[in-house]
């Protein structure tokens, strides 16, 4: 039987320190290269990890939860960005982004998905190409570790 206070830091998450590395081509163009640091919760619920955290985006705040699994996974953004990506690497979903008043579909082909869970972290890498309307906006490597603790 868990103790009380194991179930309660399940429910409100486990403090993680979380390093984003993401690299992005555009058809025709270098690759961009982006890093963040962040401070998050780290929840476990029905077998599957989720992270939560909060990036600035040009003065604006972007709350981003992350859904993980080792089959599939979700991004999620709201606040000045809004984004729902589902990854499967099954096969191909659809997504959305809205940034303002606009927003679109986008169809999320998933290349390469690893999750793993240790003891004290974690990491998460994706490899995805975004399309629209039947072209393709780009490559994108999303790699995600996260260890327990906030310093």
């Amino acid at each position: 039987m868990k103790k009380v206070n194991e179930v309660e830091s399940k429910k409100i998450g486990q403090p993680v320190r979380i390093r984003l590395h993401s690299s992005i081509r555009h058809p025709g163009q270098e690759i961009e290269k982006h890093e963040l640091t962040a401070k998050g919760r780290l929840i476990e619920k029905a077998n599957s990890f989720y992270l939560k955290y909060d990036e600035d985006h040009n003065g604006e705040n972007i709350q981003t939860t992350l859904k993980m699994s080792e089959r599939d996974a979700l991004i999620m953004r709201s606040g000045a960005v809004k984004m729902r990506l589902p990854f499967d690497t099954e096969q191909n979903r659809v997504g959305e982004y809205g940034n303002g008043p606009a927003t679109f579909a986008l169809q999320v082909k998933t290349n390469h998905l690893e999750f793993i869970e240790e003891a004290n972290g974690g990491q998460f890498k994706v490899q995805y190409e975004l399309h629209t309307e039947g072209s393709l906006l780009g490559t994108y490597k999303l790699n995600i570790t996260y260890t327990e603790g906030t310093k």
